[in-house]
């Protein structure tokens, strides 16, 4: 009888560490779980899409001013745990959460000792580009035990960004994607998740990548020189700032500005105002439907 029992808990080892799986965070933090975690908090929108693309479902959320609409409707009538940037730590705690997962940010990144000391595990991620994407994908994957739908997500993505090439054909415009106002605009470098959409959507970035862009969060842009991109000559100029939260639509602020007026562009009326919570931020999962949607403002004459 002994022996029996002695056998079935071998067995039963050997079926949890079959789904046992180990992941790093951004932080370089490794975790280990037995079993799929059941109770998951994300604190941010970017991570929130990737959890829920990979087939989680997240049991509280935190809240952000740049969440796009279709996961504001998704995350209605989930608890909250407050705000991204200060989430309600006693709040979380008392949720006993198997993980959270947070940004790869400071204010995150500080949570993670209080949240350890109370048993709970803190995760943080953040998406540099189409590449990150996908080996976050494969992570989540395993976070929410549904590594098909995750792999699934990542073809999808990669369909759409396809597409934008074989319809663009070989790149003929030259593009200028900047940032905040004609005041303090910052362009995107290639090396910048915008300006990696930018090129996979078939513009010509002038921004070059022998740039050396700022630190941190900067390190993708540096400030703008009139004088360069008036020398660069683009046939498009795209602006990002926090006022438009909607839909791409044309703008018109520089024809205010003498400086940016006699632009070739700007006289042609093609400076387009795209979305903050699509453009402004990391895309994530909508990476395919961003390159998409920019590629035929780029090239809308290949779209009809």
């Amino acid at each position: 009888m002994k022996r029996i029992l002695l056998t079935i808990t071998a067995l039963c080892l050997l079926a949890s560490s079959a789904f046992a799986f180990t992941f790093k965070d951004d932080a370089g933090d490794s975790y280990t779980f037995d079993k799929t975690p059941e109770k998951v908090v994300v604190l941010n929108s970017s991570n929130l899409e990737l959890f829920i693309a990979a087939g989680g479902k997240p049991a509280a959320y935190g809240e952000s001013g740049t969440m796009p609409a279709y996961l504001k409707e998704y995350i209605k009538g989930l608890p909250s745990v407050g705000k991204v940037q200060s989430p309600d730590i006693e709040r979380i705690v008392a949720m006993k959460p198997d993980l959270v997962i947070g940004m790869n940010f400071p204010f995150h990144i500080s949570l993670k000792g209080s949240l350890k000391q109370a048993g709970i595990p803190l995760a943080v991620f953040g998406v540099q580009d189409r590449k990150d994407l996908t080996e976050k994908m494969a992570v989540f994957g395993q976070i929410t035990g549904k590594p098909d739908t995750a792999l699934k997500k990542v073809a999808s993505i990669g369909s759409e960004i396809d597409k934008a090439a074989k319809t663009v054909g070989k790149p003929s415009k030259k593009v200028l994607m900047v940032y905040g106002t004609p005041e303090s605009f910052s362009m995107a470098l290639p090396a910048s998740f915008i300006g990696e959409i930018a090129e996979l959507a078939g513009g010509i970035n002038i921004a070059g990548k022998d740039m050396k862009g700022g630190t941190g969060m900067y390190s993708g842009f540096v400030p703008v020189s009139l004088e360069y991109v008036t020398m660069a000559d683009p046939d498009m100029i795209f602006i990002i700032s926090h006022a438009n939260m909607g839909m791409p639509s044309e703008d018109s602020q520089l024809t205010k500005h003498p400086a940016w007026s006699a632009l070739r562009a700007v006289k042609n009326r093609k400076v387009i105002s795209l979305p903050f919570d699509t453009y402004g931020i990391n895309p994530t999962v909508r990476l395919g439907e961003a390159v998409l949607e920019l590629s035929a403002l780029i090239y809308p004459e290949k779209y009809k």
